[in-house]
């Protein structure tokens, strides 16, 4: 992996994705379009802690400021459905390239079994 910072996320540098529930947030919303509830309460069970809008909306707002992010209006009570923008699926997949060298060492100190458990593979692949 070459030092240089991609271009996206050299762009977007005010965008800090420094703790676990930014970049929790980017991955839900890279696999899906969610309503902020979701993204909380699916945020709260992985991370088996309490979550409040605190910690969520105001980055949801940075990534819309910025670009990464649109929001449509849904529902009868016009509940808020956040998704990427073509730019921010790709700043999302850039952030998650630049993490692999955290991803090899989890798999160093875990094993690949454990970081990529074989129900997982098959679940992706299909087969």
């Amino acid at each position: 992996m070459s030092g240089c910072v991609p271009s996206l996320l050299r762009k977007y540098s005010s965008i800090r994705v420094n703790t676990l529930i930014k970049l929790y947030i980017l991955t839900l919303l890279y696999n899906s379009p969610k309503h902020g509830y979701e993204i909380m309460k699916y945020l709260e069970k992985a991370l088996n802690a309490s979550i409040g809008p605190s910690q969520v909306y105001p980055f949801l707002h940075k990534l819309e400021k910025a670009g990464l992010l649109r929001i449509n209006e849904v529902g009868p009570r016009e509940k808020r459905v956040y998704s990427l923008t073509s730019e921010g699926r790709e700043f999302v997949r850039e952030l998650l390239k630049r993490s692999l060298v955290l991803i090899k060492t989890a798999v160093e100190a875990l094993g690949p079994e454990e970081v990529c458990p074989q129900e997982y593979i098959r679940e992706i692949c299909g087969c």
